[in-house]
């Protein structure tokens, strides 16, 4: 989760919780005058979240408050073999696939090992290129990690001069 703080507020989660049938893997970046307690009530959302179906994602997007509370959030549900996206306002989605970052629209998305998915609280994120440009190595005895990401989030945000929050998860 990076961000760089401008003329507004952001904030950015990675969670994981169990949910049925499995594990969920949520990111949400939020963007707003109150985005950090904008991002807590769509967390309190994520928590009453008992299963992943279709509108999931959609759901967890609304429960911020309207703007300008929070101008934009973006979701991103990992579950299985798939991604649940949604978004509202200026916030958008990403995955990154073959060095190749594309804006996803709200719905379901496939996910392939490899592949990178990224929730940003701005649409400024460059397309038809590859994001991440440090190499990112999962531990291999570590069940959920963020560090290795950390360092591959920070130096992909470094060309933006544009105010950006994300939460990024690469599929191993």
């Amino acid at each position: 989760m990076h961000g760089r703080r401008v003329d507004t507020d952001v904030a950015s989660t990675v969670e994981t919780r169990p949910v049925e049938d499995g594990r969920v893997v949520a990111l949400v970046a939020v963007q707003g005058n109150l985005a950090t307690p904008s991002l807590e009530s769509v967390k309190g959302a994520l928590a009453r979240v008992a299963r992943v179906a279709d509108g999931v994602a959609v759901t967890l997007a609304a429960a911020a408050p309207p703007p300008p509370y929070a101008s934009g959030v973006a979701v991103v549900l990992l579950f299985d073999d798939v991604a649940h996206v949604a978004t509202t306002g200026g916030a958008r989605c990403y995955r990154e696939r073959d060095g190749v970052l594309e804006q996803l629209a709200a719905g379901v998305h496939d996910a392939r090992s490899g592949d990178a998915f990224v929730a940003a609280s701005h649409a400024s994120l460059h397309v038809g290129r590859a994001f991440f440009t440090t190499a990112i190595q999962a531990a291999g005895d570590a069940e959920f990690r963020n560090d290795a990401l950390d360092a591959a989030l920070e130096s992909a945000l470094a060309p933006y001069s544009e105010f950006v929050a994300v939460a990024a998860a690469r599929i191993s």
